[in-house]
């Protein structure tokens, strides 16, 4: 998991903004991030031989060294493509979202399942295709109170503050506020689709999926009012922490949401994400 600790909390045009720190001096506990997610990735489908045993088709008399030349063919069909500009690699995408994610974890009292997580169960067909919808969809729960959780997430290396990744993050929560086009009822659809497939069932699984039900059909006749939005910037700009400077989310607005239901997050990482995406990637499935 991710050593972060908390710099700054702080209200600012009413919304609630939290400042993290990833801690990359210590490199022990930065090998436990990386290990962390390099986890995550040979996890995901798609790079999981097992998901493509061929005994499953070929039960019998299977030669060893044919079985090995397919595995490394499977292996190397599902490396996703560098894309020519940096900021558009699907790599870098998939990492940052599971640190947002990570996040939300550790500090928020947010649950994902692997199951419902789209970048886990991405087809090889999709390999070097963003992924679409919610970045990261999950569910929120304390005690009876449950909510389902909607996390857009932008990474930024810009020095100067608020970034341009600001509008375009502010525009995406507005989109999810609004269900413009069915967004986040289709987002909860699709979750409550994936984690039917958990094959532990228990209590909380049960409400959970009662909870997601309810949405669905319409019965919680506020929707936006069971919904957590997490607006995620995850920012290379030492400037940020130096300073404690939230300012990226200075002129961030929304409407028609009770801002209490609304968290904004800046998490500072200071590394390239797209050189720390591509050896997440290399260390966990190798390279082309």
């Amino acid at each position: 998991m991710m050593d972060m600790r908390k710099v700054l909390e702080k209200e600012i045009n009413g919304l609630s903004v939290k400042l993290f720190e990833c801690n990359i001096e210590d490199n022990e506990k930065f090998e436990q991030v990386k290990a962390y997610l390099i986890d995550k990735v040979r996890k995901s489908k798609v790079h999981n031989i097992g998901e493509y045993d061929l005994t499953y088709y070929i039960p019998n008399n299977l030669d060893p060294k044919f079985i090995e030349k397919f595995n490394k063919s499977v292996s190397m069909i599902n490396i996703p493509k560098r894309a020519k500009m940096p900021q558009f690699d699907v790599r870098r995408e998939r990492v940052t979202e599971w640190m947002a994610q990570c996040l939300l974890e550790q500090e928020c009292g947010c649950r994902f399942y692997d199951e419902a997580d789209k970048r886990m169960n991405i087809k090889t067909v999709e390999i070097d295709k963003h992924t679409d919808g919610i970045d990261v969809p999950g569910i929120w729960i304390d005690n009876e109170d449950i909510r389902f959780v909607v996390c857009e997430v932008k990474a930024s290396e810009e020095k100067k503050i608020p970034c341009n990744s600001v509008k375009g993050l502010q525009d995406d929560i507005q989109k999810a506020i609004d269900n413009s086009d069915n967004r986040v009822t289709r987002e909860i659809l699709e979750y409550m689709h994936g984690i039917r497939n958990i094959k532990v069932q228990d209590d909380i699984l049960k409400k959970i999926i009662e909870f997601l039900a309810k949405l669905i059909a319409g019965e919680e006749k506020n929707l936006v009012d069971n919904i957590l939005f997490f607006p995620f910037l995850i920012r290379n700009n030492q400037e940020i922490v130096l300073k404690k400077n939230i300012d990226d989310f200075k002129d961030f607005s929304l409407e028609r949401v009770n801002f209490k239901n609304v968290e904004n997050i800046i998490l500072s990482f200071g590394e390239s994400f797209s050189d720390f995406g591509n050896e997440i990637y290399k260390r966990a499935i190798g390279d082309e």
